[in-house]
């Protein structure tokens, strides 16, 4: 008989990050479930891994109350445990200063980054206390470490997350369950695609200019959250890690 593969909980993973990180646990030979709102976006995720086999899908909003445990649970059941959580789904609905953020778009900013991270994290936390192991990476953002303009919703929710991630690590080292949180800077998704394609040649530039080594692509960042979950990083735990191209160290 061969041995149990790993088993990861990646939330957000139709698009952008949470599909590339899909691929980098895919091809590390991980057991996957992947969290979406729409089962389309979620199926086409799955096409393109290298080994489909490795992965179920569940349509779900992330903060909705009892709909991550349902999941988690069918699948722990089935696979034997959960061994790391990835918490990437998030929201930037609108890029506004603190006048202009409508409290619908406040609201839901917070549900979904904040609320739906730690939904995510109760959903996997007792299957992990059972194991006594467990890896849990969290989505912040720059935008969470450092100031940013018209990010009023954003860039709190994500403060949140990485605060959230450290309290995480302090209450569950005893049980030998590492939490870090993952800063992104700015990454070309094709949910920002056309935002930076429509920004003003100048201000495009300036944007670029900020990281030293340019922008990102969310398979940089993929990297970095597996190897957050693999034996190599063992002794880390607490962590907000900017995966920046440099932006933070101005």
């Amino acid at each position: 008989m061969s041995a149990r593969r790993s088993t990861v909980v990646i939330t957000g993973a139709g698009s952008g990050i949470g599909r590339a990180t899909a691929e980098a646990f895919a091809a590390d030979g991980w057991d996957m479930l992947l969290i979406g709102r729409r089962t389309e976006k979620l199926q086409e995720t799955v096409a393109g891994l290298n080994n489909s086999d490795c992965a179920t899908i569940a349509a779900l909003d992330v903060a909705e109350p009892g709909a991550m445990k349902n999941a988690v649970q069918a699948f722990a059941q089935k696979k034997g445990g959960i061994e790391a959580l990835v918490a990437n789904a998030g929201i930037n609905p609108q890029r506004a200063n603190a006048i202009d953020t409508t409290d619908e778009f406040w609201d839901e900013t917070l549900r979904v980054n904040l609320t739906g991270t730690h939904r995510s994290c109760q959903a996997v936390l007792p299957y992990m206390q059972k194991a006594q192991a467990g890896a849990i990476v969290t989505l912040g953002s720059i935008a969470g470490q450092v100031g940013m303009i018209d990010r009023a919703a954003y860039g709190p929710s994500k403060a949140a997350v990485i605060e959230y991630t450290r309290n995480l690590a302090l209450d569950f080292g005893a049980d030998h369950i590492r939490a870090n949180c993952v800063c992104p800077g700015f990454v070309i998704t094709d949910i920002n695609r056309d935002w930076l394609e429509a920004l003003p040649k100048d201000a495009h530039a300036q944007l670029v200019g900020k990281h030293p080594l340019g922008l990102g692509t969310p398979e940089d960042v993929a990297a970095t959250i597996l190897f957050l979950c693999q034996p190599g990083s063992r002794w880390i735990s607490g962590v907000d890690l900017s995966v920046d191209g440099g932006y933070t160290a101005q």
